[in-house]
């Protein structure tokens, strides 16, 4: 009888034991003193903000923050829509228009505006002053043309090179370059980084125009490409870009 009452002690006093383990305070092992990830910010910027029709606006856009992959969406205010903030975007009527650009990581959305005022049309283009000269250009490609032709297995790499253009008078110099063949001026610049660009091709033939001429620019090197501040016509080269399977 001893043993069994014994026995029967020590069986409650286990099963106190279990539930004081299955009910006491739990154990908290995560971090402590956890701060909060700084929000999502962005900057943006239009470059020119203001001039006469047509108005080819660039636009710029610098993302912090953001965790993880991001989308990008442009309003231009004007009716158009994009997803590319390195597009340039021409402004064909006069007006006052507000780009948007929106972007969205994961749960968090950052968003700025931008006004754009856009004249009435361009100024008349000064005729080139008896005494200026035309610049000298020079049309290089990487790998080089034959004649006007480029050709090579795709994925064709090709690097279009303008920089050893001169102008006998110091001008400054503007380029332009359509390097996809679909008539729209995709780089247009005026400082060192704008004379030399490449595209990759996939198999197929198109057209790739490039273009250099000389102005006088009052905010040298932050020039927009206005007809008023050319000296010349652009002196532009095409290119027959075949890209072989």
């Amino acid at each position: 009888m001893r043993r069994d009452a014994m026995s029967v002690r020590r069986a409650r006093t286990l099963a106190l034991i279990a539930v004081a383990a299955v009910t006491g305070p739990a154990c908290d092992h995560g971090p402590t003193n956890q701060q909060a990830p700084p929000a999502l910010t962005i900057e943006c910027a239009a470059l020119p903000a203001s001039g006469p029709a047509p108005l080819s606006v660039a636009f710029g856009l610098d993302v912090k923050n953001a965790v993880g992959a991001f989308s990008v969406s442009l309003s231009y205010g004007d009716g158009a829509q994009g997803t590319n903030p390195d597009a340039r975007h021409v402004y064909a009527v006069a007006g006052d228009y507000v780009a948007a650009i929106t972007v969205t990581a994961g749960a968090e959305t950052a968003r700025c505006s931008l006004p754009i005022a856009v004249a009435g049309g361009p100024l008349p283009t000064p005729s080139p002053g008896a005494d200026n000269q035309w610049p000298d250009p020079s049309f290089r490609t990487q790998p080089a043309a034959v004649g006007s032709s480029i050709t090579g297995k795709a994925p064709l790499s090709v690097l279009y090179n303008l920089c050893r253009s001169q102008d006998p008078e110091n001008d400054g110099l503007f380029f332009r370059m359509d390097l996809d063949g679909d008539g729209t001026f995709e780089w247009i610049g005026t400082t060192g980084a704008d004379c030399s660009h490449s595209a990759t091709y996939a198999a197929g033939t198109r057209t790739a125009t490039v273009c250099v001429t000389d102005g006088d620019c009052p905010n040298w090197p932050l020039c927009e490409d206005l007809p008023r501040w050319r000296f010349h016509p652009y002196q532009c080269m095409s290119y027959t870009v075949t890209a072989t399977p």
